[in-house]
Parts: structure tokens; C-alpha cells; sequence
């Protein structure tokens, strides 16, 4: 189907005063076959092109006719005959499907017209170098654990030094991202409690029941950061975000 005789069949349904669903009516089909004609996604059959030459009143010489060379309606063809998207295809009884694959979720209405492409898994070389950084600094902080455990005695509370990777590559994504709220301020105010309390000179002055208010840090801090992206106009995560088809003209 190429693009001139779609044009054409959503002239001769509109001055016939037909809507596509009023036409899939008309010839037993779904409004999703007559939209994908119109789209130049799929071509009618012979009995369905006879049928609609008798509806519009006219030949299907005029139906069919056009301008365009062998070769153009050639590719047009092949579009047409493209493999479906790979992936899992759920589809309801109405025509609407939802494919689900490595790209995100996609969903199409009953019209064959891609409504939402939902949110993509795909990862950015910048936040994959960040994540490895962040395995690499792991592994550090075990072998650093293992030698204070060993050599000091230091296994009751050398492992506080595990927080330090997330909170290290928590201030990268904030800087990568330009988001502050990319801050771990989790692991943040549990390192400073557990190192204050257990490493603060003079453990007899017992900080571990004031020191529990450094945790009023997380929603303060998120709160306010989360006010000062919206002011600015900021998504909280713009590595997701949806993107929509034009919606196509009934």
C-alpha cells in the first residue's frame, strides 16, 4: 500500500461520511485493519478492495491508481512485509496488544497505533562506568576489612567502610546527572553514626543515643532537594521517561 492510495481511502471514507469504525462494520473487520490501510501499514485484500470500490462508487482502477514508480511501491511492500517486534506480545480479544522486550514496554490500541512506549531498561555509558567503579571500590573496601580485621582486630567495626563506595558513586551521579537528589544520604547518615559512635575517641561517652538524630538528615535533606529540583523544573529520574506516537486523525 503506498502512500497516495492511503491518502485516497481517507479521502473517500470522509466524503462518504464513514468513520473507521462505521467501515470495519461495513466489511467485517476490525477498526485496526481499516487504520493500518490508512496508515500505509497493511494493504486490503481482493474482496475487500472490491467492497470498498462498490461503497465509494467508484472503479478500482481510481481506487488503486497512482503516480509512483515500480521501485517505490516495491519498498512500500517490503515495509509491509517487516517481521513483527520481537519480544512477548499479549494481545486482548479488541485488537489492543502490549509487547514487552529489551527496548521497554510498548502498547497499542485497537486502532494499531502505538499509544506509549513505556520505560526503557537501557543503561547510559556514564552510569555504567559509575556502576563499575562502584564494584571495583567493593572490592577494595573487602580487602581493606579483611587486612584491619586481620592485622588490628578489627572486625567488630571496620565494616562500617562499606557504606564508603555508595556514597562515593552516589556524589558522581550527582555531579554526572546534575541531580542532587542522586545523593545516597542513606548510606551517608549511617556511616556517620556507626564511625562517630564507634571510632569517636572515649568510647564511655556513650554517642550512640544522641548520635540517632544524624538519621533526620535522610528526609530533610531529600525533602529539600526534591523542592529545589522542582522549582527548577527537574525530574526526580530523567533516565526514564515516556515517550508517545503522534496520535493519528480519526
Amino acid at each position: 500500500m503506498t502512500i497516495e492510495i492511503a491518502d485516497r481511502l481517507i479521502k473517500l471514507r470522509k466524503k462518504h461520511g464513514y468513520s473507521q469504525e462505521e467501515l470495519a462494520d461495513k466489511l467485517g473487520l476490525s477498526r485496526q485493519a481499516v487504520s493500518k490501510w490508512e496508515r500505509a501499514e497493511a494493504s486490503p485484500d481482493t474482496d475487500n478492495l472490491i467492497c470498498l470500490a462498490k461503497l465509494y462508487d467508484v472503479s478500482l482502477d481510481e481506487l488503486l491508481s497512482t503516480d509512483e514508480d515500480v521501485e517505490t511501491i516495491v519498498k512500500e511492500q517490503v515495509k509491509e512485509e517487516k517481521k513483527p517486534e520481537e519480544g512477548i506480545h499479549i494481545s486482548d480479544s479488541d485488537g489492543s496488544s502490549v509487547i514487552i522486550n529489551k527496548e521497554g514496554v510498548t502498547c497499542v490500541d485497537e486502532k494499531g497505533e502505538t499509544v506509549k512506549i513505556g520505560k526503557h531498561f537501557k543503561r547510559d555509558k556514564g552510569s555504567l562506568i559509575i556502576d563499575a567503579i562502584e564494584g571495583v571500590l567493593l572490592f577494595f573496601a573487602l580487602a581493606a576489612y579483611l587486612l584491619l580485621g586481620a592485622l588490628l582486630g578489627m572486625w567488630a567495626s571496620a565494616w562500617v567502610f562499606f557504606f564508603v563506595p555508595g556514597i562515593l558513586c552516589s556524589i558522581a551521579r550527582c555531579i554526572y546527572k546534575k541531580n542532587a537528589n542522586k545523593f545516597n544520604m542513606v548510606f551517608t547518615a549511617c556511616f556517620v553514626f556507626f564511625f562517630v559512635c564507634m571510632f569517636y575517641p572515649g568510647l564511655s561517652a556513650s554517642l550512640w543515643h544522641p548520635m540517632w538524630v544524624v538519621f533526620l538528615a535522610i528526609p530533610a535533606y531529600h525533602i529539600t532537594m526534591g523542592s529545589i529540583n522542582k522549582a527548577l523544573g527537574k525530574e526526580d529520574d530523567e533516565d526514564e521517561k515516556e515517550v508517545k506516537e503522534p496520535e493519528v486523525d480519526d
